[in-house]
């Protein structure tokens, strides 16, 4: 039970990060949508959109604000703000003996408190039936001062920690989503992570949204990673495949 209840935890922090909405256009004000694995967005005046996930927020407290700016020529605009805190869910992972993935050591400093912005750019061009969403965003880590044994080096976790100690990183990424049918939708996405003295991460995910019951949304996918972790003695880049399924429910207020 002890090792489900540690797997769950990390399992829900790595998949937060995947299945977000990256688009420049904001849902209908009066439009809701929620997941188990996406967070709970609110819409005000067409233009803002709110976006917090509920399941993490007690153990990792996290909100984004999306502000969409204007259309110029059919590209639209946006810009995002954000903050989490994950000191709360890094001290539970904290634990002595085989099923901790984070060390308990006497000689190792204690996790401090951290705190990280975020904010980002989006542009969507909108088209027939597809658009397509590019990405540019900073994330600064206030007072970092994470011990490097703290880190978990496994993929898609490792360069989501490594801020901790470097203070800052960028990323850059390209969204797809095809709406071809009329049940089905697709989303393709690659993402670039850049850290300071480290090697540049790539993620790519490839999701099939199937609607059923209206407000009813199946989706089930992979995702794709690459990059140079710690750990590997060869310095030599490695790759990992996750699967991805997600229930996700939406409503009108």
């Amino acid at each position: 039970m002890k090792k489900i209840y540690l797997i769950l935890h990390i399992t829900i922090f790595t998949l937060s990060y995947i299945t977000a909405r990256d688009h420049a256009y904001s849902l209908d004000s009066e439009k809701r949508q929620m997941g188990f694995f996406q967070p709970n967005i609110f819409t005000f005046d067409n233009k803002y959109e709110l976006s917090i996930h509920p399941l993490l927020f007690f153990v990792l407290p996290n909100a984004k604000i999306k502000k969409f700016h204007n259309d110029y020529n059919g590209l639209g605009i946006a810009t995002r703000y954000g903050f989490y805190y994950p000191t709360p869910i890094l001290k539970m992972l904290q634990k002595k003996g085989k099923f901790g993935f984070i060390s308990k050591d006497p000689e190792i400093r204690d996790i401090p408190q951290l705190w990280i912005l975020q904010s980002e750019v989006l542009a969507t061009k909108i088209f027939s039936n597809y658009h397509i969403t590019s990405k540019f965003g900073l994330s600064l880590c206030i007072d970092c001062d994470l011990d490097p044994r703290h880190i978990i080096d496994y993929d898609l976790i490792y360069h989501r920690m490594a801020i901790y100690k470097h203070g800052y990183s960028t990323n850059a990424g390209i969204d797809f989503d095809l709406f071809y049918f009329k049940n089905l939708s697709f989303k393709a996405d690659l993402d670039l992570f850049i850290l300071p003295k480290e090697k540049p991460f790539l993620e790519h995910k490839l999701l099939l949204n199937y609607h059923f019951l209206k407000k009813m949304t199946l989706t089930a996918g992979y995702k794709f990673c690459y990059g140079n972790l710690p750990f590997n003695r060869n310095n030599e880049f490695r790759w990992n495949l996750f699967p991805i399924i997600d229930l996700s429910w939406s409503w009108t207020k």
